[in-house]
């Protein structure tokens, strides 16, 4: 057969079906702790969803009750989240805070007996996540973390794609991202971090991989982190990253000073298949994932951004699994995995050497 022999064949086309997100089967009530950027986009997403959030905390209360105006506006406001975590009639408590204070609050959260949405990244320290996995498995209540791009609508199809095995067994997954992220976090303390793009960004990539990937251990990671003559902030915008799986790769590339774009693209082959997509930095962009192996070729089509569909995703997925007395997708200890990934990448960018990701516990 010529090796160009698919490009002059017409191909066949069929259907790859994607199931609809989790979807709860019971009203929750759910405090929000911390009303900051991020914490807007997900309260934003809740209202669309009409869940209920009835209390709203936040260390400067003229924040919460910014949010309380717009979005909530019979929730009650608090600076104190042991006001919350007081509460008897919260069963869900969603904590939108930085990482370097969080593990406490999650902590607090769980002895309380509260189901707990955690935000991403987990943890800094491999042993505080186990920390608290162990602590969740103590109690009835559940612990989820919000690793908001499994539920990213192209990544979310990429993973039904691979779980059903409608490429086979991954062999090869590039990664490329474009977009100005140095202009978005201009002057937000976030913007100070050596590993923003690695950590705080591209931990959903990392995550991404450990979930395809299910299963295998990484080799070793090797990674360059370095910054472009335009870039507006003085951390590494540019990351390159190489995951070696013994019988399979992974390419990861940010772009992240890209002051003239906004692109994103994977293209993930295995032994029966291939899916690829070209599309934007946070999404499909109106374009659809292709599918090609033995049937020919399905195209996708998904909801074309990452925002606010993801953060449905995850919270979705937390109740209806405390509905069904059943374990999210976003379990702590799978989230563990992609850290491991990640903590290896900025310590091979440090050294400028490959990294086993079992040897690195921490940033």
């Amino acid at each position: 057969m010529p090796y160009n022999s698919i490009a002059q064949t017409d191909i066949k086309q069929f259907d790859i079906e994607i199931p609809l997100y989790p979807q709860p089967k019971s009203q929750h009530k759910v405090a929000l702790i911390g009303c900051g950027a991020i914490g807007r986009v997900q309260a934003s997403a809740y209202k669309e969803c009409g869940w209920k959030v009835v209390a709203l905390c936040d260390i400067k209360l003229e924040r919460a009750e910014s949010f309380q105006k717009e979005l909530f506006p019979d929730a009650y406001i608090t600076a104190n989240y042991s006001d919350v975590l007081s509460d008897p009639s919260v069963d869900i408590v969603d904590l939108a805070l930085h990482v370097d204070i969080r593990p406490s609050v999650v902590k607090a959260a769980l002895k309380a007996g509260k189901n707990v949405m955690s935000q991403k990244p987990f943890v800094e320290a491999i042993s505080d996540g186990l920390e608290l996995c162990e602590l969740a498995k103590q109690g009835s209540n559940t612990l989820a973390v919000n690793q908001n791009g499994r539920f990213a609508p192209h990544f979310y199809a990429l993973r039904e794609v691979v779980d059903k095995g409608h490429i086979g067994e991954i062999v090869s997954a590039d990664f490329n991202v474009y977009w100005p992220h140095d202009l978005i976090m201009k002057g937000h303390p976030l913007a100070e971090v050596e590993h923003l793009i690695c950590y705080d960004f591209a931990i959903h990539w990392f995550d991404l991989v450990a979930t395809l990937f299910a299963g295998k251990q990484a080799r070793s990671v090797y990674a360059k982190a370095t910054t472009t003559p335009q870039q507006v902030i003085h951390v590494p915008t540019l990351v390159s990253v190489n995951i070696d799986f013994g019988d399979a790769q992974v390419s990861i590339n940010m772009r992240a000073s890209s002051h003239h774009e906004d692109s994103g693209s994977y293209h993930v082959c295995g032994t029966q298949g291939v899916a690829s997509l070209e599309g934007g930095s946070l999404g499909a962009s109106d374009r659809p994932i292709k599918v090609v192996n033995h049937k020919g070729q399905a195209n996708i089509s998904v909801t074309p951004d990452w925002f606010p569909a993801a953060f449905k995703g995850t919270m979705g997925d937390l109740m209806s699994a405390i509905d069904h007395k059943r374990r999210p997708q976003g379990t702590p200890e799978s989230c563990l995995e992609g850290l491991r990934l990640c903590f290896a990448a900025i310590e091979s960018s440090r050294s400028g050497q490959p990294v086993d990701p079992r040897q690195v516990e921490r940033i």
